[in-house]
Parts: C-alpha cells; sequence; structure tokens
C-alpha cells in the first residue's frame, strides 16, 4: 500500500503543478537548495565548535519552524485521511502509508540535504563515532519535521474555514512575508556571534529544543560523554513514536471550524439605497469572511513588522511610515475582490443598472477597514519615534496611498481576475484562493505610482526650504484621491457593465477559460519562460533598488536618523549620497520599463496570434 500511495502522490503532484504553481515550486526549490547548502556552509565555519552547535541549533530551528507553518501557506497535504475513508484501511497501517508517503517530494529531498550539515560537523569534530552517529540523527531529525508538518496541517485544516484560523494564517503569512525581505538584518549579527558567541541562556535553550537533540548527541560523543549521547537519541525516538500516535488518532475529516451563518442583526439591507446596500454586504463580508479577516490582519502585521525590523539597528526613521505600508498592502492583498465572491457575480448580472453601486460600495467598504487603521498607525508611529519632521512625508504618502488602493482595487479585480473556489468551499490556504499574483503586484506598483504626486509635493517644499508649505502633501493626495476615484473608479464601472458575462463565466470555468476571457491575465500563462524569467527579473531588479536602495535610505536622511546597515547609499561620501539614491531611482525606473515592455509585447504577441486563429477557424467554417 505504502507504494501505491508514493505513486499517487507523485501522480497528483506532476498533473498538478503547472501554470504560475509550477514557476512558484521552481522558485521556491531552487531558494530552499540555495537555503540547504547555506546550512552546510554553517557546519563548516571556522570558528568555535560550540558557535557552530548554537548556529545549527539555531537553524535547525528555523527549519522546523518553517515545517510546521508551511501547511498554513501551502495548504493541506495531496494525500488526505477523508480520500480514503471509504476503503476500510486500519487506522494505524493508513497512518503509517500516510507517513512514508509524506517523505516523498522536494521538500524532503531539499530538507534532508540540509541535515546533511549534521555530518559535516560530526566530521569536523573528529573521530569515527560521531559521523556513524550522525547518519541517524539526520533520518531522525527529517522524520522528526514531517511528523510536525503533519499535525500542523491537521490543526489548520481544523480551522481552515473559521476567522480564528484565518487570523493565525494571516499573521503566519506575514511573519514570513517578513523574513524574505528583511532576512538580511540577520547578517548584520553574524561577525559578533562569531566572534563573541551565543550568551549561555540562549545557548541553553536553543539546544533544549527538539530540533537540535542530534546535534548534542553527535557533540556528546566526540567527547565521550555516552549518557549525553545515548539520551537526545532515545529522546528523538520516543518523540517521533508519540508523534506518530497522535497523528493517528487525529487521522479524518476535520472536526473545528464549522462555519456559522448570524442574521443581520435587524438592520435593514436596502438602507442608502442600491451603494449602501452593497456597502453594507461588504462590510459584513470583510467581518465573516475568513479570506477577507486574513487581508485584514495580514496588512497591519506586515507593515507594523517591516517597520520594526530596522530597531535592531536603532533606526525608527521607517515607524511613520506604518500607515502608508498597511494601505499599500491592503490594496494588494484585496487585488483579487471580484475573484473572492466566486459566481455570485451572477446577482449583480441580472439586476439592472447595478454596476456602478456595486464598485462604489466596494471602495466603500474597503476605505471603511484600511483608512483608520492606517491612519491611526501614522499616528502612533510618529508619536513613538519622534520623528516629527517626517510627519508630513508620512501624512502625504498615507493619504495619497489611500486614495489610489480605494480607485485601484475594484479595476485590478476586474481586469486581472483569478478565478477561485466559492467562498464556501475555500480552504485555508492562500495558494487555494486563485493565482492573483499579478493583481497584486498591479496593486503594489500602483498605488506607489499614484501616491507620488502627493509625496512629490512634500518633496519639493522640502527641497526649496518652504517647509510650512510640506502640509500641502496631504491636501494633494487628498485631491488625487478623488480624481481616481472618479476616474479609475468610472473605469471599473463600465468594465464591470461591459465584461461582466464574461468575468462570470470565467469564474464558472475556471481556469481553462482563462486565455478565452482575460487575454491581460492570461499573458503570464501564455508568455515564454525566458520571457516570464527576464520580466520577473527586471521587476526584482526594480523593487530592491526602489525600496530598500532608494526609498528607505532617502528617509534615514531625511530625518537624520542614519543606520548603514546594507544600504549603498549611505557608505558614499557625503555628497555622493543623495546622486547615488537619485541613480538608484533611475536604476528601478529602467528596470521597471523593460519589465512593462516585455509584458505589452507579449500582449500584442498573443492577442495577434489568437486573432489569426480566429480569422483562420473562420474561414474554415465559410469554406
Amino acid at each position: 500500500m505504502v507504494g501505491v500511495l508514493i505513486r499517487m502522490k507523485l501522480a497528483v503532484l506532476r498533473r498538478s503543478t503547472t501554470g504560475g504553481k509550477a514557476n512558484w515550486t521552481a522558485t521556491g526549490a531552487l531558494l530552499g537548495v540555495l537555503a540547504a547548502f547555506a546550512t552546510i556552509a554553517v557546519a563548516g565555519i571556522d570558528t568555535a565548535p560550540g558557535t557552530v552547535l548554537d548556529l545549527l541549533a539555531l537553524v535547525y530551528a528555523v527549519w522546523a519552524l518553517g515545517w510546521m507553518l508551511g501547511p498554513a501557506w501551502t495548504g493541506e497535504p495531496v494525500l488526505r485521511a477523508e480520500h480514503f475513508a471509504l476503503l476500510g484501511i486500519p487506522r494505524h497501517k493508513l497512518a503509517v502509508g500516510l507517513l512514508v508517503a509524506a517523505f516523498a517530494g522536494i521538500t524532503t529531498a531539499v530538507s534532508l540535504v540540509a541535515f546533511a550539515s549534521a555530518i559535516v560537523f560530526a566530521a569536523r569534530l573528529g573521530g569515527v563515532v560521531p559521523v556513524v552517529l550522525a547518519v541517524p540523527a539526520v533520518l531522525l531529525q527529517l522524520t522528526l519535521v514531517v511528523l510536525l508538518s503533519r499535525l500542523t496541517a491537521r490543526l489548520f485544516a481544523a480551522l481552515s474555514r473559521s476567522r480564528a484560523g484565518a487570523v493565525i494564517t494571516a499573521v503566519i503569512s506575514a511573519v514570513m512575508l517578513v523574513l524574505a525581505s528583511s532576512g538580511w538584518i540577520v547578517f548584520a549579527g553574524v561577525e559578533a556571534v562569531l566572534t563573541y558567541g551565543f550568551s549561555s541562556g540562549f545557548s541553553t535553550v536553543v539546544r533544549a529544543l527538539p530540533s537540535s537533540w542530534g546535534l548534542v548527541a553527535i557533540e556528546a560523543s566526540a567527547r565521550g560523554d555516552w549518557l549525553w549521547t545515548a539520551v537526545p537519541l532515545a529522546g528523538l525516538v520516543v518523540l517521533a513514536a508519540l508523534l506518530v500516535l497522535a497523528w493517528s488518532r487525529v487521522l479524518g475529516p476535520p472536526r473545528l471550524g464549522r462555519p456559522v451563518v448570524r442574521g443581520t442583526a435587524g438592520l435593514p439591507a436596502t438602507a442608502a439605497g442600491r451603494t449602501g446596500s452593497v456597502y453594507r454586504k461588504e462590510v459584513r463580508t470583510w467581518l465573516r469572511s475568513p479570506q477577507r479577516v486574513q487581508a485584514l490582519v495580514l496588512a497591519p502585521v506586515f507593515a507594523v513588522l517591516s517597520c520594526l525590523v530596522p530597531l535592531a539597528f536603532g533606526a525608527d526613521a521607517l515607524l511613520p511610515f506604518a500607515g502608508a505600508l498597511t494601505a499599500v498592502m491592503g490594496a494588494a492583498v484585496s487585488a483579487n475582490l471580484y475573484g473572492q465572491d466566486g459566481t455570485a457575480l451572477w446577482m449583480n448580472l441580472v439586476a439592472p443598472d447595478t454596476a456602478a453601486a456595486d464598485v462604489r460600495g466596494r471602495q466603500l467598504a474597503w476605505l471603511t477597514f484600511f483608512a483608520p487603521v492606517s491612519i491611526l498607525l501614522t499616528i502612533l508611529g510618529t508619536v513613538l519615534s519622534g520623528e516629527y519632521g517626517s510627519w508630513h512625508w508620512a501624512s502625504a504618502a498615507t493619504t495619497g496611498v489611500l486614495g489610489a488602493g480605494a480607485a485601484l482595487v475594484p479595476l485590478i479585480g476586474l481586469s486581472q481576475l483569478a478565478p477561485g473556489p466559492d467562498p464556501h468551499r475555500n480552504r485555508n490556504s492562500p495558494m487555494d484562493h486563485g493565482d492573483a499574483v499579478g493583481g497584486a503586484f498591479a496593486a503594489l506598483v500602483g498605488t506607489l505610482v499614484l501616491a507620488a504626486p502627493a509625496i512629490a509635493t512634500v518633496a519639493v517644499a522640502s527641497a526649496l526650504g518652504y517647509e510650512q508649505l510640506e502640509v500641502l502633501g496631504v491636501a494633494v493626495g487628498v485631491m488625487t484621491g478623488l480624481a481616481y476615484w472618479t476616474s479609475i473608479g468610472g473605469a471599473a464601472v463600465r468594465r464591470l457593465s461591459e465584461r461582466g458575462p464574461e468575468l462570470l463565466y470565467l469564474m464558472r470555468a475556471g481556469k481553462e477559460a482563462q486565455e478565452k476571457v482575460n487575454a491581460d491575465a492570461s499573458v503570464f500563462a501564455a508568455m515564454p519562460k525566458s520571457r516570464q524569467r527576464l520580466m520577473w527579473g527586471a521587476f526584482g531588479i526594480g523593487c530592491i533598488a526602489l525600496f530598500p536602495q532608494a526609498v528607505v535610505p532617502g528617509m534615514m536622511l531625511a530625518s537624520g536618523d542614519v543606520a548603514k546597515v546594507w544600504f549603498l547609499a549611505l557608505y558614499m561620501p557625503a555628497s555622493w549620497q543623495w546622486p547615488t539614491i537619485a541613480a538608484m531611482v533611475v536604476v528601478a525606473m529602467v528596470a521597471f520599463t523593460v519589465a512593462v515592455r516585455v509584458f505589452l509585447a507579449e500582449r500584442r504577441r498573443i492577442r495577434k496570434a489568437r486573432s489569426g486563429a480566429a480569422v483562420t477557424g473562420a474561414q474554415g467554417l465559410t469554406a
């Protein structure tokens, strides 16, 4: 049975890993391999063996945490116990079979390479015994993380349709995004650790974690301490057995997180006309839908954590901009607003002249939730940091981004609609909500570009020495927001009126209809791999050059709170710092231009090819 389950899992993975998911899988595998070899490199660092042990223990804890939190992002395992509920397989036999099948996958192979660093660590200690003991220690370590992953997957599945589960997923996703974007901070403390090592308290705690027991046993065997060699390895065996037992007991359909339907609390659904009705519906959806709750939590958590990272270097210049970052992230996570509603779009189509009310109601609801928290975080960040000189910059950025986000969210949701499951079939995994990456990037870049007039107003007033005029940035942000509300929101209304039936067909038919209905969204799927790499590579270079190498050091210089860290401009002579920032902005603009030109060129090519195919088909029918 084990062989059948392994072949079944590999077949499902092979057939389901296509399109955007294949790109993400390949990218994740590449990053995982790099992380695995980096872990092996840690085992070979030329420093005291005790420091290397502590570093490896810390890295192993991160690997274990990644395995535990992974199900919140990737969703439930490919093979689940409920798939085999009608086959009459004994519970213990099914548990063992699913456990062995769980080892078949890219993540397991990558983790095995990473944990092989224990063998490298044993070899540097000297002697045959540590190397021999390292082999079962690596296998036990791998078994431990796989079992922890399976148990946490059951937990997240139980919470998948509850708002509590959505909050947990949002916090985990925000932490993962912050680590991915700010992981460079780890390298700032490496030199100090290699020189002085960890504190005794930290060393004791990190070695006490189960993920470190194998390393502790290897190090003890090199010293000839056989008690501390046997106890950690025996502990891993006992812990693995207990986890297998616990997992076999929780196999079956989740029993928690049952959907709850509440009434309307006596509030009239038709208050304030059609726009008011849509607004009230959207407010309830934002409060009750786990997917919307996830977006509400993820945006401010990501913003706050991102602005707290520089505090490790004593820099608090980013704190006033937590509100603006919340609004930017709020627009990005709301980019697939219509796709989240699924086929409920038909209710708008059967009612005449409801497009304007639907778009405006969604815009008002988005502002209702993201505007207060963005403004509050801007005020709190300014007060806590004491950077009152950045107040005009932060308030202008927040105002400009809120206006741009409210205007762009419905338009991107309609033009880059990503079909996914209907809300009642949603699971607690961002990967199951439709491939909305393109729309999220469009919202991210679009809000920043549209907020530029408000920020530029403050920049010009500051450069000319008219500090009293910097407050005009807020006024410009409000005026541009109203202009975007009218123009971009109007474009969304027209698109919903003209393309509504096609969008409904796209939601019903799923990704198979993507190319037939939404040519813009299908460009990513039809684009050659080489062009995709060029486009996303240019986009990544633009993001790195613009944000961490231009915007952040620019704000530090403007506020006077400078922490060099890895910002190139801050390592330059004073006379070259602002020119370097300007050069980074130019690099970012060139990179973004290349990415946009690649996209537009591929879209023209694909549309031309489709038009030619349509003409050929029509001629064939005529003949």
